[in-house]
């Protein structure tokens, strides 16, 4: 069941997984649940999809899609990464809605694995977000927007932290930061626990579980002159001052106490001699 974030603007569907052991994303002796989350911001008839979730989770992303935009209805969908976790309900979603426009990065097309569907017929409405260059030849353009409705831009650059391209997205609206594969660490002790840390939840979080997710999929960090990416991130928190922190995977951080605690655990595990 999807989750409210913004009334009327700003939901997260999908399902969680357990960390069992078998979850290579997850640092290693991780417990509990993980949720991996699929965001549709919505602006009157207008709606754009922010990644599709886990295969896992298909029913579960469907049927949310459906009882928010109407079976049928139509969607635009942006993915942050060209990783299986954003991407896999890709045709599923093509199947039972019209797929409007598709934002993606890099040089992957999504529609290659397709077996059923026709390329040809989707094929112009996908839209290449880093196809533009900078003077300093940067592959991300520097003012890149999405319009989700007239009025309404989700406005997307590519992250200093990444491996893959990587695209984050900033809802001035919603006052959401869409942050793919960092921030990743809010995990759930079962599968439908709250997936929502706010001001009403106990947090637990500590700087070393920040610290064990981040270096599970960023594993150079420890070795690393992490100095750029604290200053990148800390400029980038205080230029939008952002109310929601909404990662790929792992619970949504919500509230601008919520969210600089969440930031002051970053940037400490981002220091790893301290940690």
């Amino acid at each position: 069941m999807f989750n409210t974030l913004h009334a009327g603007k700003l939901a997260v569907l999908g399902g969680s997984i357990p960390l069992d052991g078998r979850v290579s994303w997850v640092s290693r002796g991780a417990t509990g649940f993980q949720p991996s989350n699929a965001y549709l911001l919505t602006d009157g008839s207008s709606s754009l999809l922010i990644d599709s979730g886990l295969a896992v989770h298909t029913e579960e992303i469907l049927d949310d899609l459906a009882g928010l935009i109407g079976e049928g209805g139509g969607v635009s969908i942006f993915f942050t990464r060209p990783e299986m976790d954003c991407v896999s309900n890709l045709e599923p979603i093509a199947g039972r809605f019209d797929i409007e426009r598709l934002f993606t990065g890099g040089v992957i097309n999504p529609f290659d694995a397709f077996d059923d569907l026709s390329r040809l017929a989707l094929r112009g409405r996908r839209h290449q977000i880093d196809a533009q260059r900078t003077e300093e030849g940067d592959s991300m353009a520097r003012a890149a927007e999405i319009e989700i409705a007239p009025g309404r831009v989700l406005e997307v650059e590519s992250p200093l932290l990444r491996l893959l391209p990587t695209f984050w997205g900033w809802d001035k609206e919603t006052g959401t930061l869409f942050t793919s594969d960092t921030f990743t660490h809010g995990v759930m002790d079962r599968p439908d626990g709250q997936r929502i840390i706010d001001s009403t939840v106990e947090d637990t979080t500590t700087v070393e579980q920040v610290a064990g997710h981040l270096y599970a999929k960023y594993e150079w960090i420890p070795r690393s002159t992490c100095e750029p990416l604290r200053e990148w991130l800390r400029d980038k928190f205080d230029t939008l001052a952002p109310e929601v922190i909404a990662p790929s995977r792992g619970c949504v951080l919500k509230g601008r106490d919520v969210v600089q605690r969440h930031l002051e655990f970053m940037l400490d595990a981002l220091t790893p001699q301290l940690v």
